[in-house]
């Protein structure tokens, strides 16, 4: 069954043509940035919005005043991030030395009950537990045999 798909797909593909249509391609829209003076009475060489000096201030003050409001809110940003990180790294230094200080409490906390462990048995307890077993396994061997006899 995927063969007969498989060969179909490929006749389909082969069989018609694949023919691809690109959109035409407008001019770009170049701004018209004419400025000129103007006196009082004359007529305007060109349609469009007329300033007087002091909107043209006003206009350029808030466009400037926009730009610097918008670099102090990315330095503020910047900052803010940059203090988020620090606290980070400090937290995570302090969580890494915490983690450092308890382990060497548990090694030093080990070390000292197996310090302890192989000092607390005195040395002749070894040899009476070798001859405590030999007598128990003796009489335990003699008492089975005396039963069997029996």
């Amino acid at each position: 069954m995927k063969n007969i798909v498989a060969t179909l797909m490929a006749f389909c593909m082969v069989a018609s043509p694949i023919t691809a249509y690109a959109d035409e391609t407008e001019a770009p829209v170049v701004p018209d940035l004419r400025i000129t003076g103007l006196s009082q009475g004359e007529r305007a060489p060109f349609t469009g919005i007329l300033l007087t000096p002091d909107a043209l201030s006003k206009v350029e003050n808030d466009a400037k005043l926009e730009i610097s409001l918008l670099k102090t809110q990315h330095e503020f940003g910047i900052q803010r991030l940059q203090l988020k990180l620090d606290a980070e790294q400090a937290l995570r230094s302090s969580e890494k030395k915490l983690h450092e200080d308890l382990f060497q409490s548990q090694l030093r906390r080990i070390e000292s009950l197996e310090e302890i462990a192989i000092n607390k048995r005195p040395d002749w307890v070894l040899p009476v537990a070798i001859l405590t077993s030999f007598v128990v396994g003796s009489a335990v061997t003699v008492g089975i045999t005396y039963a069997v006899n029996q």
